[in-house]
C-alpha cells in the first residue's frame, strides 16, 4: 500500500509536494481506509482513495506525470532515457538541480521508503530503507553518483553491482538485473504502489469472467438494457484479440446479442476501465487515473469509488488515486477531509494541500459550494 510519494523539481512542481495517504486523526467513515499490522505489531491507517482537484494547468497532471516517471525509470533504468526528467524551468538555480521522487510504502507487513534524485544526464542520488523493527535499515545509500554507503541490511555482492550500475541507470534495477534476491522482492512491492493504464486495452479476459456481476453491474448504471457480455479469442487475423459481445433482452424476452463495437463509444470505454479496477481491488494495487471526469459520468466515477471503500469488495488494501473536475463528488459523505487534495500555482509553481488543512465543520459545511466558491482555493481566477 502506497503512504505517501513525495515529488521536487519537476516540470511545474519546485518544491517538495507530498501526497499522502496516511489517515490523520479523525475517525469518521470507517470504510475508508485499512488497517494494516506492521511486522513491528503496530498498526497504521492508510486511506483507500485520494482525490485531487484544481484549475486547468494548476500541475495536478504533473503529479500523475511525475509518478509514471518514476515507475518508468524503476522499470526501464538499464535501457532507459532519462530524456522524461524535466526540471522547474522558471527557475535559474533549479534548472541546473535534479528531480526526486519518493515512495513510502508497506509491503507484506514492512514499511519501506525508496527514491532518487536525477537529471537528464544521471542519477544523482538512490536511496532504500527498510522498517522490520521499527528502526530504519538502510539498503541502499548512493550520493553523487558513485559515492556508496554502507548497507548492512543488503546481503549479497554489493560491490559487483555498485561497480555494474551505471551513471543513468539506478543501482535498484541493475542489482535486480544481477539477481539481487532482496531487492527482487521489494521491486515487486513496489509495482503494486503504482499501477497507471490508459484504457483500451485487454491483456487477460479472466479478470472479466471472474467479476462478471461486478462487471455487468457497472455497465447496467449507464445502461440498464445490458444484461450480459461474453469475451471469446478471435479467430479472424486482425488486429483485435478477442470478440467482445454484448447482450440486450429485447420486449419479447429474447437475448438479442450485440458486438462491443457497436455500443456506444461511452459504453466501450466503461467496459475496458473496468479491467483495471477489478484487477485493483483483486491484487490491492494502487490504481492511479487522471482526468477521470472525461472516462465516466459522475455517478459511475462515484460508484467506482464506493467500490473502493467496501470492505466487501475491497479486501486486499486496493486504492484508487484520481484527478478530476467533478465537483458533486466532495461530499462529506463521500470523502473524508485527508482524502480530499487541492492543486494550485503560487508564483509560477504547483502547490498541494489537502482539504485536512482547512477548519471544516462536519456535516454542516457545503464542501463543493465553498469550493467552488474559491474559500479553499484552487480554482480559476478570472478577470472582470
Amino acid at each position: 500500500m502506497l503512504l505517501e510519494f513525495s515529488v521536487t523539481n519537476f516540470r511545474s512542481i519546485k518544491e517538495k509536494q507530498t501526497l499522502s495517504l496516511l489517515k490523520t486523526k479523525k475517525n469518521e467513515l470507517p470504510n475508508n481506509f485499512t488497517t494494516v499490522t506492521l511486522s513491528t505489531g503496530k498498526t497504521l491507517d492508510v486511506l483507500n482513495s485520494a482525490v485531487i482537484y484544481g484549475a486547468n494547468a494548476s500541475g495536478k497532471s504533473n503529479l500523475v506525470s511525475a509518478m509514471e516517471t518514476m515507475v518508468e525509470i524503476i522499470g526501464n533504468s538499464l535501457f532507459f532515457q532519462l530524456d522524461s526528467v524535466e526540471p522547474f524551468l522558471l527557475s535559474t538555480e533549479n534548472k541546473s538541480l535534479p528531480a526526486e521522487f519518493e515512495i513510502d510504502f508497506i509491503g507484506d507487513g514492512v514499511r519501506y521508503v525508496y527514491g532518487f534524485s536525477a537529471t537528464k544526464d544521471r542519477v544523482v542520488d538512490e536511496w532504500l530503507y527498510q522498517y522490520p523493527k521499527g528502526r530504519p535499515q538502510s539498503l541502499i545509500e548512493r550520493t553523487d553518483t558513485n559515492n556508496w554507503g554502507a548497507v548492512t541490511a543488503l546481503k549479497g555482492n554489493k560491490k559487483t553491482w555498485q561497480e555494474s550500475t551505471k551513471d543513468k541507470s539506478l543501482f535498484l534495477t541493475t542489482a535486480i538485473s544481477l539477481n539481487a534476491k532482496k531487492l527482487i522482492e521489494i521491486k515487486a512491492h513496489i509495482k503494486t504502489v503504482f499501477e497507471l493504464h490508459e484504457f483500451y486495452y485487454i491483456e487477460d479476459t479472466q479478470i472479466f469472467h471472474q467479476s462478471k456481476k461486478l462487471v455487468i453491474d457497472f455497465l447496467q448504471m449507464a445502461d440498464d438494457a445490458i444484461i450480459d457480455f461474453d469475451i471469446k479469442e478471435s479467430l479472424d487475423p486482425s488486429p483485435d484479440e478477442f470478440d467482445i459481445s454484448t447482450y440486450r433482452q429485447s420486449k419479447d424476452g429474447d437475448k438479442i446479442k450485440f458486438n462491443l463495437c457497436r455500443e456506444s463509444k461511452g459504453t466501450q470505454k466503461i467496459f475496458y476501465s473496468s479491467v483495471y479496477w477489478i484487477n485493483a481491488l483483486q491484487r490491492g494495487l494502487t490504481l492511479v487515473l487522471d482526468e477521470l471526469q472525461n472516462s465516466l459520468h459522475p455517478k459511475l466515477v462515484a460508484h467506482l469509488v464506493n467500490m473502493f471503500h467496501n470492505p466487501e469488495l475491497n479486501k486486499n488494501g486496493a486504492q484508487l488515486i484520481f484527478v478530476t473536475h467533478e465537483t458533486s463528488l466532495l461530499d462529506q459523505e463521500v470523502f473524508r477531509r485527508d482524502q480530499v487534495w487541492f492543486c494550485e500555482k503560487e508564483d509560477n509553481a504547483t502547490e498541494l494541500f489537502s482539504l485536512a488543512d482547512f477548519s471544516v465543520r462536519k456535516g454542516h459545511e457545503n464542501i463543493e459550494k465553498f469550493y467552488l466558491s474559491g474559500r479553499y482555493g484552487a480554482v480559476p481566477y478570472l478577470r472582470s
